[in-house]
């Protein structure tokens, strides 16, 4: 096994979407996704202080394999007037 295997390359949300754009210039994943595939656990995240760092790595493979479709819930039906709380 290679060094460049074993080390992690891990990175920002955004230096992770540089890297994609400069694999394809066209791609349409955006800082905001790479933070709530963080936010949301689909890829670890490794804390630096402030700075959340993610593995290029797994971005990859999440994009290869891909995510499940989030559910709707079915609209919860009404029947008249209801009380809505005021703050």
């Amino acid at each position: 096994m290679d060094n460049n295997e074993r080390i992690p390359r891990m990175r920002t949300a955004a230096k992770i979407v540089a890297e994609l754009k400069a694999l394809d210039p066209d791609t349409e994943v955006t800082e905001f996704h790479i933070r709530k595939l963080a936010k949301d656990g689909a890829v670890p995240v490794v804390w630096a202080g402030r700075k959340a760092l993610i593995n290029l790595n797994d971005v990859l493979d999440l994009m290869r394999l891909g995510t499940a479709r989030p559910k709707e819930e079915p609209a919860v039906p009404v029947g008249g007037i209801r009380r809505v709380a005021i703050k």
